[in-house]
């Protein structure tokens, strides 16, 4: 008696249908996570240019306190007066926004950035922006 093997040959790998569903779930997966990365780092970059100005105003402070300045008067050395060799400031702070520092030198007025956070709406249509509060 013969037996007659049949023998199936079956393709091994995947189908395009199967292959365009894995590329579309990492397509949405990349789409919610993108604007959160991009999100953090904004935020990332407004924090640093707070804590930059908190550094800046206690230089302006401690240099206008050792030198009996009053409120008003403008530091005519600008960064050399509190940067390096007088120990107010290690570096010139620098904005990782891309902003640069204004009222930085006049003893009493608080410095601000030329950097403004980006506004990005949040799942339920209301625009997120990120704000820090005072130090004091």
């Amino acid at each position: 008696m013969e037996t007659c093997l049949l023998q199936t040959h079956k393709k091994v790998g995947f189908t395009l249908v199967e292959i365009m569903i894995v590329v579309a779930i990492i397509g949405i997966i990349l789409a919610i996570a993108i604007p959160g990365f991009m999100r953090a780092r904004e935020v990332s970059r407004a924090t640093s240019c707070q804590e930059n100005l908190i550094k800046i105003e206690g230089a302006v402070d401690s240099y206008a306190l050792e030198h009996d300045l009053k409120d008003g008067v403008v530091l005519k050395g600008g960064w050399d007066d509190l940067v390096a060799k007088t120990l107010y400031l290690k570096k010139t702070p620098k904005c990782r926004g891309n902003g640069t520092y204004v009222s930085a030198f006049t003893v009493g007025t608080p410095p601000t950035c030329t950097y403004t956070t980006p506004g990005w709406f949040d799942t339920r249509g209301n625009l997120f922006k990120h704000t820090v509060k005072d130090h004091y």
